[in-house]
C-alpha cells in the first residue's frame, strides 16, 4: 500500500476486503493471512506480554509525570483497552491522583469504525471500554482520509493519538520537542513504554525496518522498557544493537515465550562508563559466603548458569551474614541525592526478594514491622522538620511522626517522634542466606565448597588453560581451581586479596550484642533507631550495636564493646534504657565482624578496572574533565566483584546481584546507565585522574 505524502491511500472497501470473522468471533487479516487475536487466549496472551510484561499497573500507581506509551500496530486497539482497563484499576487502588498517561500508536492499514466494533464484541471483557473507544472512533468514511485520530478518556487523563502510517513514517513524524519547529509534527513526550506489536516479521517484514528501530531509538527514554511477541534473530539483534538490553521470558498461551527489554542511553562520549559485553557463560564462580554470594548465585542459577561457591568457613553465612538480627532499611537523605536514590531502589528491591523467597517455601525469621528513626536531640528534630517540609519521598517509604504516634508505633513508651519508615523491618540473616542458597541449590545448578579459603587469584595463561574458556587460576588451602567468570564478594576479608587491594576499600569492624528480652521491652513492635539501633525480639532475643572501629580487624567479641552498646541506648534514650533496666548479666552473646566499606557509602558493583591501562587511556581528564573519550573502560578480563556493601547488605545485595546477572548474561539492567556508572568499581579510578591523583 502506497503511504505517498503520508496519507492513507486505500480505499474502504481495500479495507473492508482485508478483513473477515471466523467462526468464533476472531478478526482475521486476509492480507498477512493471520488473526488479530483469538478469542481463546487472545486477550490473555496480551494481557500478560504488554501489561504484566511492563508492569504497567504498578507504574501508573508510582510515575510523577506523564507516562507515555508507544504501540506498532494499532489493530483493534485491543492492546490500548487493557492499558485503559490498567489505569482504571490503578486508579482505584491508590489514594493519590495518577499522573496522565499519552498512548500513541501506529496503524498502516485501520478498520473502520465498524470493524472495529465488530471486533471487540469477540471480547465481551473489555465491552466498557471498547464502547468508550468506538463512541469517539473516526467514522467509516474519515477513516481512509484523516491521517490521526486523538481522542481523550477518563476526564481526560488518558489521552491516544493514534497515526495512520507505516510504522516507521508514523513515528518519524512524533517530535519530543515542547514546541516543535515544525507545527505539522505531533508531540509527545519520550516513551516510557513500548508495545511491539503488529502482525510478525515472517508475514508483515515491511513494518520490522531498519528506520523503525532507530526511530525507536530516537523516541526511548532512558530505561524505557519494550516487550514484543516476536523472539525472531534479526529483531533481538536491531533491539540491541540501538540500546536495549533483552531477555526472553516464558508466556501463556500460542507464544511460548517473548522478549522484554530495557533502554540505556549511555553517553558515548563517555566511554569509561559503558560496560563491558560477554558471551553468556555456562559456568561462574564465586567467592564468599554472604548476603551478596548468595543472593549472586541464586540470580545467575535461575538464569540457566551453574555456579560453583567458594566459602573459607566451615559453614556460610559465618561473617557479617551471621547477626541473629539484621535491620533492613534504606540510607535516605532529605533530598533525592545519588546515594539516597541507590538505597530507596535497593530497599524495595530487597524487600520484594525476600518476599519471593519465602513465598517459594524457604522460610526465614523475619518481620516487616516498620523501623524508627528516632529524633532525640535537636539537630535530629532539625532533621526531621526538614524531611517532613522537603517531602522528597512517598510517605510509604518515610514520614514523620510525633512522639505519641512514635510510642503506639512501637508498642512501649517513647520520648520522641522520629521518622518513620512503615515498609522497613528486619530478617534473620544467617537463616537468610540459607536459604537463598537452598533455593540456587533447587535449581541443580550450584555447588557450595566450604573450608575453601582461596588466598590468591591470577590470570591463566594460553599455555597454562587445557580450556580456552578458562581465565583465571584460584589458589586455596584445598588446591588449585580454575574459572572462566571469577565474582569477588566475600567482603571485608577479600580485601587484600590481589586486584581488590588496589580499591579503595577498608574494614570497619562491629559489635553487635544480644540481649535477653523481659517484660518491659517484650512487646516492642518495630525496630529503633538512636546512634545505634534496638530490635525486636526473637527467639527471645533483641540486638542491640553496633560499634563502628575502623581499622580494627579483630573479630573477637569484648565485654568493653558490649558495655559501649548499653551505654550508647542509655546516653540516647535514657527513658527508655532505665525502663528496660538491662544489665551485664543480661547479655546473651555477641559477635564482632567486619564490614567492607567503600569511600562513598555505595557498594562496588561490576567489573575489575585496569587500572593502567585507565590511567593511560584517559589521561587527559586531568586537564579537561570533559573531553571525550569513546574507548570503552579497560578492565581485567571475566573479573566481577560485589563489594563494598558495609552495614547495609541485607539491603543492597539484591540489586547488586541484579545488575551482576544482566553484566554476565546480557540482560536488562534495573537501574539507569547513571546509576550504574555511580556504582561502578572504575569510578574512583576516574575521580582520582580528574582530581589529578593518578
Amino acid at each position: 500500500m502506497s503511504t505517498e505524502n503520508s496519507k492513507i491511500t486505500d480505499t474502504t472497501a481495500d479495507l473492508k476486503s482485508a478483513l473477515t470473522f471466523k467462526k468464533d468471533g476472531a478478526p482475521f487479516c486476509t492480507r498477512f493471512n493471520d488473526i488479530y487475536f483469538d478469542t481463546e487466549s487472545g486477550y490473555q496472551q496480551s494481557d500478560d506480554i504488554f501489561i504484566c510484561g511492563n508492569n504497567i499497573k504498578q507504574r501508573f500507581i508510582e510515575a510523577k509525570s506523564t507516562v507515555t506509551i508507544a504501540e506498532t500496530g494499532f489493530g483493534t486497539g485491543l492492546n490500548f483497552l487493557l492499558t485503559l482497563q490498567a489505569y482504571q484499576k490503578a486508579k482505584s487502588e491508590c489514594s493519590h491522583d495518577l499522573a496522565p498517561m499519552h498512548f500513541v500508536s501506529v496503524e498502516k492499514y485501520p478498520l473502520n469504525k465498524e470493524q472495529l466494533s465488530q471486533s471487540l464484541k469477540a471480547l465481551p471483557e473489555l465491552a466498557p471500554y471498547a464502547t468508550l473507544l468506538t463512541e469517539q472512533y473516526l467514522s467509516e468514511k474519515n477513516t481512509t482520509k484523516e491521517q490521526v485520530f486523538e481522542a481523550s478518556f477518563l476526564n481526560n487523563k488518558v489521552r491516544l493519538t493514534v497515526i495512520f502510517d507505516d510504522a516507521s513514517q508514523g513515528l518519524k513524524q512524533l517530535s519530543v520537542a515542547k514546541k516543535p519547529k515544525d507545527n505539522s509534527k505531533l508531540t509527545c513526550d519520550l516513551v516510557d513504554i513500548w508495545y511491539l506489536d503488529g502482525f510478525s516479521p515472517a508475514k508483515n517484514p515491511d513494518m520490522w525496518s531498519a528506520e523503525l528501530f532507530q526511530q525507536i531509538a530516537r523516541l526511548s527514554q532512558e530505561q524505557a522498557s519494550l516487550t514484543t511477541f516476536t523472539v525472531a534473530g534479526f529483531v533481538k539483534r536491531a533491539l540491541q544493537d540501538i540500546g536495549f538490553r533483552l531477555e526472553k521470558l516464558p508466556s501463556k498461551g500460542k507464544k511460548k515465550e517473548i522478549l522484554r527489554g530495557t533502554f540505556h542511553r549511555v553517553n558515548p562520549n563517555k566511554g569509561y562508563q559503558h560496560r563491558p559485553k560477554i558471551t553468556k557463560p555456562q559456568h561462574v564462580s564465586i567467592i564468599g559466603g554472604g548476603i551478596a554470594s548468595a543472593c549472586i548465585a541464586y540470580k545467575l542459577a535461575t538464569q540457566g548458569v551453574k555456579i560453583t561457591l567458594y566459602c573459607k568457613d566451615d559453614a556460610i553465612a559465618q561473617g557479617g551474614s551471621s547477626n541473629a538480627i539484621g535491620a533492613l532499611y534504606p540510607l535516605l537523605h532529605q533530598s533525592q541525592d545519588d546515594i539516597s536514590s541507590f538505597y530507596q531502589a535497593a530497599f524495595w528491591r530487597a524487600k520484594h526478594f525476600y518476599n519471593d523467597i519465602y513465598q517459594q517455601g524457604f522460610q526465614f525469621d523475619h518481620q516487616w514491622c516498620g523501623l524508627l528513626e528516632l529524633s532525640y536531640k535537636d539537630s535530629l528534630t532539625q532533621r526531621q522538620n526538614k524531611f517532613e517540609q522537603l517531602a522528597a519521598w512517598p510517605k510509604e517509604l518515610i514520614q514523620s511522626v510525633n512522639a505519641s504516634q512514635a510510642t503506639e508505633i512501637a508498642g512501649i513508651p517513647l520520648q520522641y517522634g522520629g521518622l518513620f519508615m512503615p515498609n522497613a523491618g528486619w530478617a534473620a540473616p544467617q537463616q537468610l542466606v540459607q536459604q537463598v542458597l537452598k533455593a540456587a541449590q533447587e535449581t541443580g545448578r550450584l555447588k557450595i565448597k566450604t573450608n575453601t579459603h582461596i588466598k590468591k587469584i591470577a590470570p591463566m595463561t594460553h599455555s597454562a588453560a587445557s580450556n580456552k574458556e578458562v581465565k583465571w587460576q584460584l589458589t586455596s588451602n584445598k588446591g588449585n581451581f580454575n574459572a572462566s567468570i571469577l565474582i569477588i564478594c566475600g567482603g571485608a576479608e577479600v580485601i587484600d586479596l590481589d586486584y581488590i587491594k588496589s580499591l579503595p576499600l577498608s574494614a570497619t569492624r562491629g559489635q553487635v550484642t544480644s540481649m535477653q528480652s523481659n517484660e518491659m521491652i517484650s512487646p516492642l513492635k518495630s525496630v529503633l533507631c538512636h546512634k545505634g539501633y534496638l530490635t525486636p525480639k526473637n527467639n527471645n532475643i533483641h540486638c542491640i550495636g553496633a560499634t563502628f572501629q575502623k581499622n580494627d580487624t579483630n573479630t573477637q567479641a569484648s565485654s568493653s564493646d558490649d558495655q559501649y552498646n548499653l551505654a550508647m541506648l542509655n546516653k540516647c534514650l535514657p527513658d527508655l534504657a532505665e525502663h528496660i533496666n538491662w544489665q551485664e548479666h543480661d547479655i546473651s552473646s555477641s559477635k564482632a565482624r567486619l564490614r567492607c566499606m567503600s569511600q562513598d557509602h555505595m557498594p562496588l558493583v561490576g567489573a575489575m578496572p585496569d587500572i593502567s591501562a585507565h590511567i593511560e587511556t584517559y589521561a587527559h581528564l586531568a586537564k579537561d574533565k570533559n573531553w571525550r573519550y569513546t574507548e570503552p573502560a579497560p578492565v581485567e578480563s571475566n573479573l566481577y566483584m560485589a563489594l563494598g556493601l558495609g552495614a547495609r547488605g541485607l539491603c543492597s545485595a539484591p540489586l547488586a546481584a541484579d545488575i551482576i546477572a544482566a553484566d554476565i548474561c546480557n540482560t536488562p539492567y534495573p537501574v539507569n546507565s547513571e546509576m550504574l556508572f555511580n556504582l561502578s568499581p572504575n569510578r574512583f579510578i576516574i575521580r582520582d585522574i580528574i582530581k589529578r591523583k593518578l
